[in-house]
């Protein structure tokens, strides 16, 4: 058999054949169907050849997701190969590879213990994990429903995995590791942490538009991570940017000395930190910071890689708007996401969907 390189670069010399003849063209969409027809069919198209090279480009490089490690698989999928939008569309044809069913992946709701979860992101900004629940008391109210956005808003969680949300998980965690969290319980094929993170990747891949380029990613944050702080640390974190009276997420400052009133005289601080209406301002605010750096420290260390490769189900800073989280999950739970062989069948699909042959 031929090299794997020159396969490739015969490929794209092929297919960029057939685009300068007007045989294919692609237009933005979310299935296969969404190509546009070829114009032309009428020359000679060694298409088993064309079948063979897409086989073998996602028999190496994806083989079975849920067997990858998420780096890799992610650095393919941003390759020119990975996002050929044939080979993308193929991944969304798991009810077409010739075992059709072989790929559902189970979906269903949950309440997990805050504090017997572990992160797969490696990085929990401070400010993004104190932002509301210091500064917001509805939000702080809102801590023992399990919803501390009050949105109906659900981490997305595979067994104890934090897979996405990472950021209302630590905000619950910061104020009462004993109590739930709502979530979407994914059971995402793999035994590792970053088997199971790659096959959310290949969910999310399947599920945007074949040619929106590279994998959803979002950035790192502001600098302020916590994972492996200490509480001495934190604290001095936290000191600081109330000193600095700044603006959380919620719109209001943080620690602010309204909050700090309101929250003496409800439940809600006895229970999470321990004030009541006999401390001064600075006693209760002190005691709120001391409490919430050593919950903060006792952060499990993170599964994950680094941020650029975590799953994005909402599309991330890259595809706002493009992909939602119950899309993805229609897909897994449908069987459509093609995360592991066969692919003969789904590329073949493909061939003949561009070459406009009957199915």
């Amino acid at each position: 058999m031929k090299d794997m390189k020159i396969l490739m670069k015969e490929w794209r010399q092929y297919e960029k054949q057939l685009l300068s003849e007007g045989i294919a063209e692609y237009i933005p969409g979310t299935s296969a169907n969404k190509m546009k027809k070829a114009v032309d069919t009428s020359k000679d198209v060694d298409k088993e050849t064309w079948v063979a090279q897409g086989r073998e480009t996602l028999d190496q490089e994806v083989g079975d997701a849920s067997t990858k490690d998420v780096v890799p698989l992610v650095k393919f999928l941003n390759s020119p190969e990975g996002k050929d939008p044939k080979v993308r569309a193929a991944l969304a044809a798991g009810k077409e590879d010739g075992q059709p069913g072989d790929e559902t992946i189970g979906v269903g709701e949950a309440s997990p213990p805050v504090g017997k979860m572990i992160p797969t992101q490696n990085e929990i900004s401070l400010a993004k994990s104190i932002g509301f629940p210091l500064s917001d008391t509805k939000t702080l109210k809102n801590v023992a429903t399990g919803d501390p956005t009050g949105q109906g808003m659900k981490i997305v969680s595979s067994d104890n995995l934090v897979i996405d949300g990472h950021h209302r998980w630590s905000s619950t965690w910061s104020v009462c590791p004993e109590c739930v969290i709502n979530a979407v319980n994914i059971d995402l094929p793999g035994t590792k942490p970053l088997q199971k993170l790659a096959s959310a990747q290949a969910a999310i891949v399947a599920t945007i538009d074949p040619s929106s380029g590279d994998v959803p990613k979002a950035t790192a944050g502001a600098g302020d991570n916590i994972l492996g702080a200490g509480a001495p640390k934190i604290a001095s974190m936290i000191t600081k940017l109330a000193a600095d009276g700044a603006t959380m997420g919620s719109g209001l400052p943080l620690l602010g000395d309204e909050y700090i009133e309101a929250v003496k005289t409800m439940p809600e601080g006895q229970k999470y930190f321990g004030v009541d209406q006999s401390m001064d301002a600075q006693t209760a605010r002190q005691t709120i910071i001391d409490k919430v750096s050593q919950n903060l420290a006792n952060l499990p260390q993170p599964q994950g890689p680094p941020r650029d490769y975590m799953p994005q189900f909402d599309g991330g800073e890259t595809h706002k708007g493009q992909v939602k989280l119950q899309q993805v999950i229609n897909k897994m739970k449908s069987g459509e996401v093609n995360y592991k062989a066969p692919f003969e069948e789904s590329i073949r699909r493909m061939v003949k969907e561009i070459l406009n042959e009957k199915k």
